[in-house]
């Protein structure tokens, strides 16, 4: 009865996201709104379904965005404040625009010179993310278990590794933990492919993109909040640009300590805050997701990464240990990853940039700060190998789908995701003239 009632939470959780659209989120919580700046919201899913019968988690293998930081340059915080300031100097702002300005000043202060630092919610974040692994395996965290924990040499990634280590080692003082951030690693950590790149946005996408975020456009509204003088605003403002700079500069916020003091999403509706939130989502799948405007081939620019996953799992099953293995990049990683291998079939190939809220192709779902990937392996004993060993895959700590047969889903047989995902890879190989780096 347990067993069964712990199954049929998990059909309601899955039916319950499934339901739920972007607007009804944005709606409830304009934070959504923030795209991949939207603070880390942790598990929708709280009951986790049952372990597969007889069997015990014995490794798991993980990909992490960094936690919560400041913006990466100063200039993304200084152009809607420069815009404002400017317009004050003449007197052509409301009282509330004159606020905002003000606001501004004091948000700006608070990043100076911290410019892409993690932020103290970011590392809570991965202390909370590394105390809930333990919680919901711990057969895995016994006795001397070897943690490998890897991070790119960015600085918020290597203190994201190190506040994940240091819960995992509250938890457990015996575990026997190697880590390391080193440019050798990259190529897999953070592995950008020059010529996927350039096809990101080529001319067909950016006429695509333009045309899209064209048509979400128009603030009037917003802006006769903030400047008196409307002929001043058509002649030397960009609308569109001026409020998406502002709506970035707002969705920052919630990752710093400022997060109860100041908020700029007052200044928005719903419908400005969903349409900021429609072009950025479409920008995130134009050039990281499988979009046919660029030949649907950028979710192959990680084909690296998943490599040394399942060759790094592949080692690990021949012993009759249990393993842990960290991974800390960005979201530039993740969100290709996730898309390669169209988990929750968020491999979608679309010409219909509306279509993606449909399809639940929502980038704060897919990485957020600190998104991650948890893939969870389980045996019976130690002898158990290839056909014997079934995982599950956790889409920020969330139960996940692959376009894998499941029987037992939603655990899934490693022999065949490793012989479906090899020959995906081999045949994008063949097709493009390219051989990843082992």
């Amino acid at each position: 009865m347990k067993r069964l009632l712990t199954v049929l939470l998990g059909a309601f959780f899955c039916l319950l996201l499934s339901a739920q659209t972007a607007a009804d989120e944005i709606r409830r919580n304009i934070l959504c709104t923030a795209s991949n700046y939207m603070a880390y919201p942790g598990p929708m899913q709280q009951v986790l379904s049952p372990y597969p019968e007889g069997m015990k988690p014995f490794y798991i293998s993980h990909y992490g965005r960094h936690g919560s930081r400041y913006h990466t340059r100063p200039s993304l915080y200084d152009q809607p404040y420069e815009i404002l300031l400017k317009a004050d100097s003449l007197g052509k702002l409301t009282p509330l625009g004159h606020d905002v300005v003000l606001r501004l000043e004091h948000i700006r202060r608070d990043a100076q010179n911290r410019w892409g630092e993690l932020t103290e919610l970011g590392a809570r974040q991965h202390q909370e993310i590394a105390h809930r692994m333990v919680e919901r395996f711990p057969e895995v965290f016994v006795g001397t278990t070897d943690v490998d924990a890897r991070s790119t040499t960015s600085g918020r990634c290597i203190l994201s590794m190190e506040y994940a280590l240091e819960e995992l080692l509250t938890q457990n003082p015996e575990l026997n933990v190697h880590h390391l951030a080193t440019h050798r690693d990259m190529d897999f950590l953070n592995h950008q492919d020059k010529e996927l790149w350039k096809m990101r946005f080529n001319e067909a996408a950016k006429k695509w993109y333009d045309a899209y975020r064209k048509d979400k456009g128009g603030f009037d509204h917003l802006m006769n909040k903030l400047f008196s003088d409307t002929a001043y605003v058509r002649q030397h403002i960009d609308m569109d640009d001026f409020a998406t700079q502002l709506c970035i500069v707002a969705a920052i916020v919630q990752n710093t300590d400022l997060s109860n003091e100041v908020t700029l999403f007052d200044l928005f509706t719903f419908d400005e805050a969903y349409r900021i939130w429609q072009v950025g989502n479409a920008w995130w799948y134009i050039g990281w997701g499988a979009a046919d405007v660029n030949d649907a081939v950028q979710p192959y620019s990680q084909r690296n990464l998943l490599l040394r996953l399942i060759d790094d799992a592949d080692r690990v099953l021949r012993q009759p240990y249990n393993k842990v293995q960290l991974r800390f990049g960005h979201e530039t990683v993740l969100i290709p990853l996730v898309c390669l291998l169209d988990i929750d079939g968020l491999g979608l190939t679309t010409h219909d940039l509306d279509e993606l809220e449909q399809h639940r192709w929502i980038d704060y779902h897919i990485a957020p700060m600190a998104g991650n990937l948890q893939f969870v392996f389980f045996r019976r004993d130690g002898q158990d190998r290839g056909d014997d060993v079934l995982f599950k895959v956790l889409l920020n700590e969330n139960e996940a789908t692959l376009p894998l047969p499941g029987d037992h889903a939603p655990y899934y047989r490693w022999s065949d995701f490793r012989s479906y995902y090899l020959k995906k890879l081999e045949a994008f190989d063949q097709k493009n003239g390219k051989k990843p780096v082992k």
